[in-house]
């Protein structure tokens, strides 16, 4: 009969790896989940719609809501999101903060726009306006480099951005800024391009990579199973 010679060492270098694989595959594997989610959810216009306001609660994470709010663009103070594209195609994104009843400040992704700001001559629609889409937290980057910049008054509009904080939002847009986006309606007046399926890597991704990764992990215990059985004589 074989037996075990593996020192403590390899026994650790092991319990390692596996939790280190484990952990990956399945933080990947919900990722893939809320990902799914998050599709059914967009494809939901008919779900019940939540009144946004001053009191309204930010989402969290890749928390998508229905959502609607009525109010006045505020044309003078829009933002270019930079760094977006559009069939491979790269431009910004047009972020226009609406005015709303209580005073608050929502920021509304009115869509893309090319590069050249084709199509988009610095305006927004007049008036009350009544808005509805899917409110999401603020985009982020995968990595944020470095220390949040102080903040400094902005007097060129629109001024050109890429992943804001909601305390980078209020220091350019001012106090009473929701901590969230709208995604306007793809259908709605007063937008550009508007494709809201693309919020990184598709849930078939995730759950390749966590396949990858919970596939290392079994690898692990394989290894450590061959190299340290100490074969019959």
């Amino acid at each position: 009969m074989s037996a075990w010679r593996a020192p403590a060492w390899a026994w650790l270098l092991t319990a390692a790896a596996v939790a280190l694989f484990g952990t990956l595959g399945a933080w990947q594997l919900r990722r893939g989940f809320v990902k799914q989610a998050q599709l059914a959810t967009l494809r939901d216009v008919a779900a019940p719609l939540e009144r946004l306001a001053a009191a309204s609660p930010p989402p969290t994470g890749l928390e998508l809501r229905r959502a609607e709010a009525t109010g006045r663009y505020v044309a003078e103070r829009q933002l270019l999101q930079d760094g977006q594209s559009l069939e491979r195609r790269p431009g910004y994104h047009v972020w226009t903060p609406l005015r709303l009843a209580d005073g608050a400040l929502l920021v509304v992704n009115r869509g893309w726009i090319p590069l050249d700001r084709a199509g988009f001559d610095g305006s927004a629609p007049s008036g009350e306006v009544a808005v509805r889409g899917f409110f999401r937290s603020l985009p982020e980057p995968g990595v944020r480099l470095g220390e949040p910049r102080a903040c400094a008054p902005q007097t060129a509009f629109p001024a050109v951005v890429l992943y804001p904080t909601a305390a980078e939002l209020a220091c350019l847009l001012g106090p009473g800024v929701l901590a969230g986006l709208l995604l306007l309606d793809a259908d709605a007046p007063g937008g550009f391009a508007r494709a809201w399926t693309d919020f990184g890597f598709p849930p078939e991704r995730h759950f390749g990579y966590a396949v990858q990764w919970l596939g290392l992990a079994l690898a692990a215990v394989v290894l450590f199973y061959v190299v340290n059985r100490k074969r019959p004589t």
